[in-house]
């Protein structure tokens, strides 16, 4: 996966008249070789991750990132919390630093990789179709949420940020740099202000009083989009999973002041129905008149 984050904006161009991005939430291990043939027969121009591959150790997340850089479309992977260090156990630490130098390299010998697939964060993105200039800023990568940076050293040595406020002028600065009117942000997690419940979009339901669990550096950047006339069309993230820990479903879209905001995260994304096992994820259509969204489940054999 290249993670080359200060290059000129990566551009992905559409194969029809409509852009079609398919989402795939959290994972959280729960992504095979099933999945890497059910997305070669769907016809998306590109592909989006919001992060949390493996299972909060190296070689789940290796085994997940292998597999996804089969993948043929284009693909972008947010890094989620889970996908980075764990300052909290030193074991975890040394184990998970090495995972992701090793996911990083994983690329480096594309002879047995089909598509681009490349990890994002703090990165501009250009999606374009006829009739559709749409720019994709990739948000704060490896956030666990909440008010206060995670991970700080890993992040001032990785991305040079030091702060929130680091964080939020810097994506301030790619949504300045954005040449589309239009404009849509993907995060690993959702920004504040959808959090007002436990079982809100991006509330907290772990803790009490927990309160707004999204990310104010990406609410800041929204903000900032909107002061200076640009239209943002959708934030897509994950992070918070829908069913929260009492039990309650919460909605994974919300529309607010014409942005419409996408929670990704339904986990356990494979599980066992009726009559199959079934396979979640997302997919939004960008067309010039807006964009549409829709969940798509997959049975075990399903892939058109």
């Amino acid at each position: 996966m290249n993670r080359n984050n200060t290059a000129a904006p990566h551009r992905v161009d559409a194969g029809g008249e409509v852009f079609t991005l398919g989402i795939v939430g959290d994972l959280h291990t729960h992504w095979d070789e099933v999945d890497v043939w059910q997305f070669a027969g769907r016809p998306y121009d590109l592909l989006f991750f919001a992060g949390d591959l493996g299972g909060g150790l190296a070689d789940s997340t290796l085994r997940v990132a292998r597999s996804i850089s089969r993948l043929r479309q284009p693909t972008l992977v947010m890094p989620g919390n889970n996908d980075t260090v764990d300052i909290e156990d030193l074991a975890a630490e040394l184990a998970l630093q090495d995972g992701v130098g090793r996911i990083l390299a994983i690329t480096a010998d594309r002879e047995d990789q089909a598509g681009d697939v490349r990890l994002c964060g703090y990165s501009l993105h250009q999606l374009r179709a006829p009739g559709v200039c749409v720019d994709m800023i990739a948000a704060r990568p490896h956030s666990m949420g909440g008010a206060s940076l995670s991970f700080p050293d890993y992040m001032r040595d990785t991305y040079a940020i030091d702060s929130l406020e680091d964080s939020a002028a810097r994506l301030r600065a790619l949504v300045d740099a954005a040449e589309a009117e239009d404009l849509v942000f993907v995060a690993h997690n959702g920004p504040t202000g959808l959090g007002d419940e436990p079982h809100a979009i991006w509330g907290c339901d772990f803790k009490p009083g927990g309160g707004d669990w999204g990310d104010p550096d990406l609410a800041q950047a929204i903000d900032h989009a909107h002061s200076i006339g640009k239209r943002v069309l959708a934030v897509v993230a994950g992070h918070m999973h829908l069913e929260t820990r009492q039990g309650v479903e919460r909605p994974w879209r919300v529309e607010r002041n014409g942005v419409l905001y996408v929670n990704s995260a339904r986990v356990p994304r494979i599980f066992a129905g009726d009559d199959d096992t079934y396979r979640h994820h997302l997919v939004m259509r960008i067309s010039a008149g807006g964009v549409e969204i829709e969940e798509v489940l997959l049975a075990g054999s399903e892939r058109g």
